[in-house]
């Protein structure tokens, strides 16, 4: 698989003003990933732990499916598109030691 990571920290930057959607309730994800809403918009637009992303075509539109990745036992999953002039966080939930281990056999580069 290829990493779109760059691609992705451009279209993020551009996006940036507009802000951010949700796909789902909000406090459903913040309790999901255990993340404030601020804190979930800071991770994205810094991108400081993001390890690899996965550029996928679906329902007529492009996802990017994140993975930050903070050791070898925890990191966390977004899916997100651009869509309307905002980002669009559609899912996000955390991952844990046997997902990333999983993850690594199936060859992602995580």
């Amino acid at each position: 698989m290829k990493d779109s990571s760059k691609e992705v920290k451009e279209l993020i930057n551009h996006y940036k003003e507009k802000g951010i959607v949700f796909g789902k309730e909000i406090n459903f994800i913040i309790k999901r990933i255990e993340l404030s809403k601020e804190n979930i918009e800071k991770e994205i637009f810094t991108c400081k732990n993001l390890y690899f992303t996965d550029k996928q075509a679906k329902d007529n539109e492009v996802r990017y499916v994140l993975y930050f990745i903070y050791t070898h036992k925890r990191g966390r999953q977004y899916v997100l598109t651009f869509r309307d002039n905002n980002i669009r966080i559609i899912t996000a939930f955390p991952l844990g030691r046997r997902t990333i281990k999983k993850y690594k056999k199936k060859g992602l580069n995580i």
